[in-house]
C-alpha cells in the first residue's frame, strides 16, 4: 500500500477536519489513482499555513500515519477547491479519510507516493477496514 506525506497542520486538518484537497506539484499518477492510500503526518510544520481559524486544535502527530483515504481523481487549478486548493497546483481529491484511532508513530516518510512497510500496513490494519474504492 502507498502513503503521501503531508506536512501539519494540513495532515490534521485531513484526517480530522474538512480537508480533502491536497496541493501537489503533478498530477496523480494514473496507476494511483482510484486507489487507498496512507496519509502520513511528515515532521515539518508549515510555516505559511492559513489563519490558525482554518486549521484549529486538531491533534498533530509528525512522523505518523493518522489517516486511510481513497486517491479518488485529481485536475490542475482552475480557481476551484478554496480554501484548501491552492493556485497553479494540481488538486488530489480524497474521498472516504478515516483517521487512523492510534497513530502508527516513528514512521519515517518520503517524498511523492511510497511504500508503507509490511509492519506499519499491519498496525493499520489492526484498527481501519481497508477496502477498495467503489
Amino acid at each position: 500500500m502507498r502513503a503521501l506525506t503531508v506536512r501539519q497542520p494540513w495532515a490534521a486538518a485531513i484526517a480530522h477536519g474538512p480537508k480533502r484537497i491536497e496541493n501537489r506539484p503533478k498530477a496523480i499518477p494514473a496507476k494511483h489513482q482510484g486507489t487507498t492510500i496512507l496519509i502520513h503526518a511528515g515532521l515539518a510544520e508549515d510555516v505559511n499555513a492559513l489563519p490558525a481559524d482554518m486549521v484549529r486544535d486538531w491533534p498533530r502527530h509528525w512522523g505518523a500515519i493518522i489517516a486511510v483515504a481513497d486517491l479518488a481523481d485529481c485536475h490542475h487549478d482552475d480557481g476551484c477547491c478554496r480554501p484548501w486548493g491552492f493556485p497553479d497546483t494540481w488538486h488530489w481529491r480524497l474521498d472516504n479519510v478515516r483517521a487512523v484511532p492510534h497513530p502508527i508513530l516513528g514512521v519515517r516518510g518520503q517524498l511523492g507516493l511510497w511504500t508503507v512497510p509490511d509492519d506499519v500496513l499491519v498496525a493499520v490494519q489492526r484498527q481501519v477496514r481497508l477496502e477498495a474504492p467503489a
